[in-house]
């Protein structure tokens, strides 16, 4: 094998530096923010626990709502009862999509899917109870069992 044949190619060293700078310039879009719209950027649930929910539960400014369906209760201070596979699009939901939103339901799976829905809404400040309603009476708070009239 003569020493010419290990030689890349002009050609082949082109293409290599073509690619470096191609995957470089992709790295600075999907890295630099400011270069992303909002609308790009997927919102964030924050899964809490008990206790930090009940702190952001007692902001006024928070909207809490219940996903569980069937009723089998309720925390107190809570908005809304939304089915959580009919939240989208309820006019029960405050209309500034930044407005923090509070959720939960009995176990967590229900508000998990909320937040998705919610998510996909534009809603960008959701907040998710970590183990829900069960995780709230584990922590030694109150779940009120009557529906209100």
């Amino acid at each position: 094998m003569s020493r010419t044949s290990l030689r890349p190619s002009r050609h082949r060293v082109l293409l290599a530096g073509a690619v470096i700078v191609a995957v470089g310039i992709g790295a600075a879009l999907v890295l630099s923010p400011g270069l992303v719209s909002r609308d790009q950027i997927a919102a964030r649930t924050a899964l809490v626990d008990p206790s930090t929910f009940a702190r952001r539960l007692a902001d006024p400014d928070t909207f809490v709502v219940n996903v569980h369906v069937p009723y089998e209760g309720e925390i107190e201070g809570t908005d809304a009862f939304i089915p959580y596979d009919q939240i989208a699009g309820d006019d029960r939901l405050p209309p500034d999509s930044d407005t923090e939103i509070l959720l939960y339901c009995r176990s967590g799976r229900m508000s998990a899917s909320a937040s998705r829905a919610l998510e996909d809404a534009g809603y960008t400040n959701i907040v998710d109870l970590d183990g829900g309603m069960v995780a709230w009476e584990a922590g030694g708070r109150p779940v009120l069992r009557s529906p209100r009239d």
